[in-house]
Protein backbone atom coordinates (compact mmCIF):
# COMPACT_ATOMS: atom_id res chain seq x y z
CA UNK A 1 0.00 0.00 0.00
CA UNK A 2 3.09 1.81 0.88
CA UNK A 3 4.62 1.57 -2.71
CA UNK A 4 1.38 2.50 -4.20
CA UNK A 5 0.98 5.88 -1.82
CA UNK A 6 4.85 6.62 -2.95
CA UNK A 7 4.17 5.80 -6.56
CA UNK A 8 1.37 8.02 -6.89
CA UNK A 9 3.17 10.84 -5.53
CA UNK A 10 5.91 10.29 -7.72
CA UNK A 11 3.87 10.62 -10.81
CA UNK A 12 1.84 13.59 -9.80
CA UNK A 13 5.47 15.08 -9.15
CA UNK A 14 5.80 14.21 -12.79
CA UNK A 15 2.77 15.27 -14.07
CA UNK A 16 3.15 18.44 -12.18
CA UNK A 17 6.14 19.21 -13.52
CA UNK A 18 4.96 19.25 -16.79
CA UNK A 19 2.85 21.99 -16.20
CA UNK A 20 5.59 24.40 -14.96
CA UNK A 21 8.67 25.41 -13.68
CA UNK A 22 10.50 22.77 -11.18
CA UNK A 23 10.39 25.29 -8.21
CA UNK A 24 7.62 27.59 -8.58
CA UNK A 25 4.18 27.12 -6.62
CA UNK A 26 2.73 24.76 -9.47
CA UNK A 27 5.87 22.35 -8.94
CA UNK A 28 7.58 22.26 -5.63
CA UNK A 29 10.56 20.89 -4.52
CA UNK A 30 10.46 18.69 -1.91
CA UNK A 31 12.90 17.12 0.03
CA UNK A 32 13.37 13.24 0.49
CA UNK A 33 13.28 13.91 4.48
CA UNK A 34 9.20 15.59 3.59
CA UNK A 35 8.57 12.28 1.38
CA UNK A 36 9.87 9.89 3.82
CA UNK A 37 8.14 12.23 6.66
CA UNK A 38 4.37 11.78 4.62
CA UNK A 39 5.59 8.12 4.09
CA UNK A 40 6.04 7.42 7.37
CA UNK A 41 2.66 8.83 8.69
CA UNK A 42 0.67 7.01 5.85
CA UNK A 43 2.19 3.75 6.78
CA UNK A 44 1.36 4.54 10.74
CA UNK A 45 -2.37 5.39 9.45
CA UNK A 46 -2.49 2.20 7.58
CA UNK A 47 -0.48 0.45 10.35
CA UNK A 48 -3.43 1.59 13.05
CA UNK A 49 -6.28 0.75 10.94
CA UNK A 50 -7.48 4.60 10.78
CA UNK A 51 -8.26 7.17 8.45
CA UNK A 52 -8.98 10.54 8.08
CA UNK A 53 -12.79 9.58 6.62
CA UNK A 54 -15.46 8.05 9.30
CA UNK A 55 -13.94 4.69 10.30
CA UNK A 56 -17.41 3.02 10.04
CA UNK A 57 -18.95 0.09 8.71
CA UNK A 58 -21.80 -0.52 7.08
CA UNK A 59 -23.02 -3.77 9.37
CA UNK A 60 -25.92 -4.66 6.45
CA UNK A 61 -22.76 -5.00 4.33
CA UNK A 62 -20.76 -6.79 6.60
CA UNK A 63 -23.25 -9.57 6.75
CA UNK A 64 -24.37 -9.69 3.76
CA UNK A 65 -20.43 -10.35 2.98
CA UNK A 66 -20.77 -13.01 5.82
CA UNK A 67 -23.46 -14.87 4.51
CA UNK A 68 -21.98 -14.81 0.31
CA UNK A 69 -18.88 -16.09 2.30
CA UNK A 70 -21.03 -18.84 3.75
CA UNK A 71 -22.79 -20.13 0.88
CA UNK A 72 -20.15 -19.87 -1.79
CA UNK A 73 -18.12 -22.06 1.55
CA UNK A 74 -21.41 -24.72 0.88
CA UNK A 75 -21.46 -24.51 -2.84
CA UNK A 76 -17.74 -25.43 -2.73
CA UNK A 77 -17.96 -27.91 -0.47
CA UNK A 78 -21.16 -29.77 -2.04
CA UNK A 79 -19.00 -28.94 -5.60
CA UNK A 80 -15.92 -31.46 -4.09
CA UNK A 81 -18.66 -34.37 -2.54
CA UNK A 82 -19.94 -34.67 -5.92
CA UNK A 83 -16.66 -34.64 -7.47
CA UNK A 84 -15.42 -37.38 -5.27
CA UNK A 85 -18.94 -39.49 -6.41
CA UNK A 86 -17.73 -38.99 -9.76
CA UNK A 87 -14.08 -39.78 -9.38
CA UNK A 88 -16.27 -42.93 -7.56
CA UNK A 89 -18.37 -43.65 -10.65
CA UNK A 90 -15.42 -43.01 -13.32
CA UNK A 91 -13.75 -45.75 -11.15
CA UNK A 92 -15.61 -48.49 -11.16
CA UNK A 93 -16.45 -47.72 -15.35
CA UNK A 94 -12.69 -47.98 -15.78
CA UNK A 95 -12.36 -51.09 -13.50
CA UNK A 96 -14.68 -52.83 -15.64
CA UNK A 97 -16.75 -55.53 -14.69
CA UNK A 98 -16.74 -56.86 -11.07
CA UNK A 99 -18.45 -60.51 -10.13
CA UNK A 100 -21.55 -59.85 -7.98
CA UNK A 101 -22.62 -62.66 -5.72
CA UNK A 102 -26.53 -62.11 -4.93
CA UNK A 103 -28.81 -64.03 -2.84
CA UNK A 104 -32.73 -64.69 -3.24
CA UNK A 105 -34.47 -61.53 -1.83
CA UNK A 106 -31.85 -59.31 -2.51
CA UNK A 107 -32.04 -56.13 -4.99
CA UNK A 108 -29.24 -54.87 -7.41
CA UNK A 109 -30.37 -51.24 -7.72
CA UNK A 110 -28.20 -50.00 -10.79
CA UNK A 111 -27.25 -46.40 -11.36
CA UNK A 112 -27.51 -44.58 -15.01
CA UNK A 113 -24.91 -45.78 -16.98
CA UNK A 114 -24.39 -48.89 -15.44
CA UNK A 115 -24.18 -52.62 -17.09
CA UNK A 116 -25.43 -55.99 -15.75
CA UNK A 117 -25.14 -59.25 -17.24
CA UNK A 118 -26.91 -62.15 -14.91
CA UNK A 119 -24.31 -65.63 -15.80
CA UNK A 120 -26.33 -67.69 -13.22
CA UNK A 121 -29.92 -67.88 -11.15
CA UNK A 122 -32.52 -66.39 -11.49
CA UNK A 123 -34.07 -62.68 -11.40
CA UNK A 124 -36.89 -60.32 -11.86
CA UNK A 125 -37.26 -56.56 -13.36
CA UNK A 126 -37.36 -53.65 -11.02
CA UNK A 127 -38.35 -50.84 -13.08
CA UNK A 128 -37.56 -47.19 -11.91
CA UNK A 129 -39.73 -43.94 -12.08
CA UNK A 130 -38.92 -43.21 -15.68
CA UNK A 131 -39.05 -46.60 -16.95
CA UNK A 132 -37.09 -50.33 -16.96
CA UNK A 133 -33.55 -51.78 -18.22
CA UNK A 134 -32.42 -51.68 -22.02
CA UNK A 135 -31.79 -55.72 -23.20
CA UNK A 136 -28.69 -54.67 -25.44
CA UNK A 137 -28.45 -58.20 -26.38
CA UNK A 138 -32.24 -58.45 -27.64
CA UNK A 139 -32.48 -55.06 -28.83
CA UNK A 140 -35.13 -54.25 -26.47
CA UNK A 141 -36.14 -53.39 -22.95
CA UNK A 142 -37.42 -55.23 -19.74
CA UNK A 143 -39.58 -52.36 -18.73
CA UNK A 144 -42.00 -54.10 -16.44
CA UNK A 145 -41.94 -55.49 -12.63
CA UNK A 146 -41.73 -58.80 -12.10
CA UNK A 147 -40.26 -59.38 -15.68
CA UNK A 148 -37.56 -62.66 -15.95
CA UNK A 149 -33.88 -61.43 -16.55
CA UNK A 150 -32.41 -63.53 -19.24
CA UNK A 151 -29.68 -65.18 -18.66
CA UNK A 152 -26.16 -64.20 -20.88
CA UNK A 153 -28.04 -60.79 -21.98
CA UNK A 154 -26.18 -57.43 -21.31
CA UNK A 155 -28.68 -55.08 -19.50
CA UNK A 156 -28.19 -51.31 -19.04
CA UNK A 157 -29.36 -49.08 -16.78
CA UNK A 158 -30.15 -45.19 -18.51
CA UNK A 159 -30.70 -43.84 -15.54
CA UNK A 160 -30.19 -43.68 -11.47
CA UNK A 161 -34.05 -43.71 -10.45
CA UNK A 162 -34.30 -47.31 -8.28
CA UNK A 163 -34.30 -50.11 -11.35
CA UNK A 164 -32.42 -53.41 -10.99
CA UNK A 165 -33.33 -56.48 -9.93
CA UNK A 166 -34.90 -58.80 -7.69
CA UNK A 167 -33.08 -61.90 -7.04
CA UNK A 168 -35.03 -64.61 -6.93
CA UNK A 169 -32.16 -67.60 -6.23
CA UNK A 170 -28.85 -67.28 -5.52
CA UNK A 171 -27.37 -65.62 -8.35
CA UNK A 172 -23.31 -64.37 -10.10
CA UNK A 173 -23.68 -61.61 -11.84
CA UNK A 174 -21.24 -59.26 -13.94
CA UNK A 175 -21.94 -55.49 -13.14
CA UNK A 176 -19.73 -52.25 -14.49
CA UNK A 177 -20.65 -48.86 -13.08
CA UNK A 178 -22.29 -48.25 -9.85
CA UNK A 179 -24.79 -50.40 -7.92
CA UNK A 180 -26.14 -50.64 -4.67
CA UNK A 181 -27.23 -53.87 -2.89
CA UNK A 182 -30.44 -53.84 -0.75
Amino acid sequence: MACTILSCLVLMGFSAAGAGQPGSDSDPLVTKSYVDQKIAQLSAQIGSGSSSGSGTANNAVIAQLQTDVGDLTKFIIDALSEIEALKTRVAGLENGFVVVEAQAGQKIILAGGSEAILRSGSAEAIVGTYGGLVDASAGGDINKNGMKIPVQHLLISSRSDGRGMLIKEKSFLLIRGSYTVQ
